[in-house]
């Protein structure tokens, strides 16, 4: 019984930590979520050259630097401690993200699947851009309905931003959508908002 307080204490401790450094920077990410989300996916992508997912302090501080996500260094001293249990100086880039930017939760992640399902039906893992342009629609998108944009302005709009995030701009793996959509996912409070958008977009 003893034990099973302290590892709860222990979680509570953890919990409290990735939520002041989530709130350090919950308002930059409501502004600039999706970027910030698809860019550092990208760059870790990029610079991953051994396939691991696994990186240093160094690189995590640099990466937070690069995007604007500069956190006061006791905290980040008190994530790293946490996160990195093993003392071996790498930690997991998913598990990082988690712990600064939050996750969505599963019930979201199943519609985000379930989109990108309806897309990559041979199950391949990558879905071609042109038929990510000819699937998605932009008809109910909130911009369009109120008319401060056309159809064509979200779509290119989205494009852009999915192609940006892609290491190969004319292909998009599972890991790059759902980077989009975690980042989406920040700024909407209401789980069936965001399912809608999903719903509205892909037709699921």
């Amino acid at each position: 019984v003893g034990i099973k307080q302290d590892i709860t204490q222990e979680e509570v401790d953890e919990n409290r930590v990735f939520r002041v450094v989530q709130d350090i920077l919950k308002e930059k990410l409501s502004k600039r979520g999706v970027r910030i989300v698809t860019g550092l996916g990208k760059y870790f992508r990029q610079v991953d050259q051994m396939g691991s997912g696994a990186f240093s302090k160094a690189l995590f501080k640099q990466a937070l630097t690069m995007f604007h996500l500069e956190v006061p260094e006791k905290d980040f001293e008190s994530l790293w401690l946490i996160l990195d249990d093993n003392s071996n100086d790498k930690v997991d880039y998913g598990e990082f993200t988690r712990a600064v930017i939050g996750e969505m939760n599963e019930y979201r992640k199943a519609f985000v699947r379930k989109a990108y399902m309806k897309l990559d039906f041979n199950k391949t893992g990558s879905v071609p851009m042109v038929d990510i342009r000819k699937f998605y629609c932009a008809k109910k998108h909130s911009r369009v309905l109120s008319g401060d944009a056309t159809e064509e302005e979200i779509k290119s709009s989205f494009l852009e931003t999915l192609a940006d995030a892609c290491s190969n701009p004319n292909e998009v793996s599972y890991c790059e959508f759902e980077d989009y959509y975690e980042g989406l996912s920040i700024g909407i409070m209401d789980d069936e908002d965001f399912i809608n958008i999903l719903r509205n977009a892909w037709g699921i």
